[in-house]
């Protein structure tokens, strides 16, 4: 299959052109991709000074005093054992909340009413548009504004502008998603922007950072706000949650900077984590286990990046028995996905169904990276409107998951041995990108595994696999597995494609992955790897790393996946999965492929010293008093 980005005379917009030359420039166009280089923290800082060291007798709110009193730069200290949370613990700005590590410090949740167990930040940007009157070219690092009285250096603005109908909409095959803009407009008629930092004024001029993914000619605004919360971070400790009524376990909203790292979120009543508004956070090392919510909702019991959230990194993380893993959506952008392991989840509506991975879901994600993710499968929907410029890289997808039981809620010893696990083949599509999601790169992914091939449905005959499919061909639900699906509606849709569950019909289109770049990517389906004429089949080990990270280790080479690859476990030889995959599997013992645990965790096990600091030992501060 030969795909590369034709020209689409309807759009009239620019994007970015890198001011050097970015490590994908020989084999992306500069209007499909970004510099990814500078998500996340940045670094994140060690803190090394204590200034209050707690034991499991410490209340809710004597921890909330030690952090709302920490010194700037200095960390709260959990030591190891269960410590009983009945409402939210707030960590403030420069402050760490630390504990001995993801199986010694518990946070025991029985609180509710919808919030975070533990929150940084809050809020969103209250909607006081700014009319841009220059500069919102591609790449641009400064804009000029009608009015630059409310926009001080140190703020940041959402750049946002009226969505360009002819790739952007909040209407989708389920109906429009008014809230996809923040709820700014009744339609969600601002679904697609940026976060950016303010670093200098100069009359009606603003300098940015970073400079905008892309043109924005459309009544293009800007909406100023202070973040909340910037530079606190979460490390080393278990949420154990019980189904009391929270909306996430890990909260940032409105947070710069921000980080959860080395944690454990042992079920969830809502999602692992949820990103609203943020810039630079990040996520990292942790382990995301089981939830008791597996339909969809007002929750996905999933990481959950959105209103557009920017740069954020989300990297090397398990992601065991959720619903979906990862969704980015409300106008999502130039965030990196990478490195992650996702498997074992499932819908309790439909346990047959494959659901999981990667999932771009409401209006308008856009130059999002998925780099070296070993995951159930990467999905385009088309629920909530349109995505672009998904740009996946040496991701192995598997294309199915193994569904355990117990299938309903609440906490029960899981097993997938004896009868109790089996793979999902409804819906077995390993890349599926809807009639809504254009402009997308496919580069050096591995696609299919053993087990996908070995599919079988309700007769016990083994599922046909074909190496794509794509609209107005008839697609299968439930007796075909494919490699890629292309320009369909919703995931049950086994007929002419109209896919529509209360959206306007017709919910398909023809033609939508010849806007997409597919090179170097291996099909399991035929056994092939697949180049287009004219590119590059050298490619770059990472598209927004410079080497192989200190975190990586020497157990798995680097790069693990990719044509260019060989001797690994997966299909072709072409993948060693991931760091995460190898904790899981050989330092957690968890199944290959399959769900189980919760299991113990603890990042400095997994991953090594210098990952995620262990319990610090200049413990010289006075304890918090009771």
């Amino acid at each position: 299959m030969r795909r590369y980005l034709v020209q689409i005379s309807a759009l009239v917009f620019t994007f970015a052109l890198t001011a050097h030359a970015q490590s994908w420039s020989s084999i992306l166009n500069s209007n499909q991709a970004i510099n990814w280089s500078n998500s996340g923290v940045g670094g994140i800082p060690p803190r090394t000074t204590i200034c209050a060291n707690l034991t499991p007798s410490a209340s809710l709110a004597q921890i909330n005093s030690a952090l709302s009193s920490c010194p700037s730069g200095q960390t709260v200290y959990l030591a190891p054992g269960t410590y009983n949370i009945t409402g939210t613990i707030n960590v403030p700005s420069n402050v760490t909340l630390r504990g001995a590590g993801a199986n010694q410090t518990i946070l025991n949740a029985t609180g509710g009413g919808g919030g975070a167990v533990v929150s940084m930040g809050s809020g969103s940007p209250t909607y006081t548009p700014i009319s841009i009157t220059g500069g919102a070219t591609a790449g641009s690092s400064s804009i000029t504004v009608a009015n630059a009285s409310a926009i001080k250096t140190g703020m940041y603005l959402v750049i946002a502008e009226t969505n360009n109908s002819s790739y952007v909409s909040s209407s989708g095959s389920e109906g429009t998603c008014s809230w996809c803009d923040g709820g700014w407009t009744s339609s969600g008629n601002l679904a697609r922007g940026q976060i950016v930092a303010v670093t200098g004024v100069s009359g009606s001029t603003i300098t940015i950072s970073p400079g905008l993914y892309s043109g924005y000619t459309n009544s293009p605004i800007a909406v100023p706000f202070n973040m909340s919360v910037s530079y606190a971070g979460v490390e080393n400790l278990q949420v154990y949650a019980n189904n009391t009524g929270y909306g996430t376990n890990f909260g940032l909203s409105s947070c710069a900077y921000c980080w959860v790292k080395g944690v454990e979120s042992n079920y969830t009543d809502g999602d692992h984590v949820e990103v609203y508004w943020g810039y630079r956070d990040e996520i990292r090392d942790s382990y995301f286990s089981n939830a008791f919510l597996h339909a969809p909702g007002v929750h996905d019991s999933c990481i959950q990046i959105g209103s557009k959230t920017s740069a954020t990194l989300v990297e090397n993380n398990i992601i065991d028995r959720a619903h979906m893993s990862v969704i980015l959506e409300w106008g999502a952008a130039g965030n990196v996905i990478a490195y992650n392991y996702t498997e074992g989840e499932f819908d309790s509506n439909a346990t047959n169904v494959v659901i999981g991975g990667i999932d771009f879901h409401g209006a308008h994600p856009q130059f999002n990276l998925l780099e070296g993710n070993m995951l159930t499968s990467i999905y385009g929907d088309s629920v909530w409107g349109t995505s672009s410029q998904i740009t996946a890289f040496r991701n192995w997808v598997v294309g199915t998951n193994m569904i355990c039981s117990p299938t309903s809620g609440g906490r029960a010893t899981v097993t997938c041995s004896s009868g109790n696990g089996h793979y999902g083949f409804q819906a077995a599509r390993a890349m599926q990108m809807s009639y809504l999601s254009t402009l997308n790169n496919f580069v050096g992914n591995v696609i299919g595994s053993a087990q996908m091939q070995s599919l079988t449905g309700y007769s016990s005959s083994p599922l046909s696999q074909a190496a794509s499919v794509e609209y107005p061909a008839i697609r299968s639900y439930d007796g075909v597995a494919y490699g890629w699906s292309f320009g369909y509606g919703e995931a049950s849709d086994d007929g002419t494609g109209s896919g529509c569950a209360g959206g306007v019909s017709p919910c398909h289109r023809a033609g939508t992955s010849l806007t997409d770049i597919l090179h170097g990517n291996f099909n399991n389906i035929g056994g092939s790897t697949t180049w287009v004429s004219g590119l590059s089949q050298t490619l770059p080990a990472s598209f927004y790393l410079t080497s192989k990270p200190s975190w990586w280790g020497s157990s798995t080479p680097f790069p693990a996946t990719g044509p260019d690859v060989s001797g690994g476990t997966g299909p072709g030889g072409h993948s060693y999965g991931n760091p995460a995959y190898n904790c899981f599997v050989n330092v957690m013992h968890g199944i290959d492929g399959g769900g189980g645990g919760p299991y113990m965790f603890n990042a400095n096990t997994c991953y090594g010293n210098g990952v995620t600091p262990g319990a610090p030992t200049n413990l010289t501060a006075t304890p918090a008093p009771k």
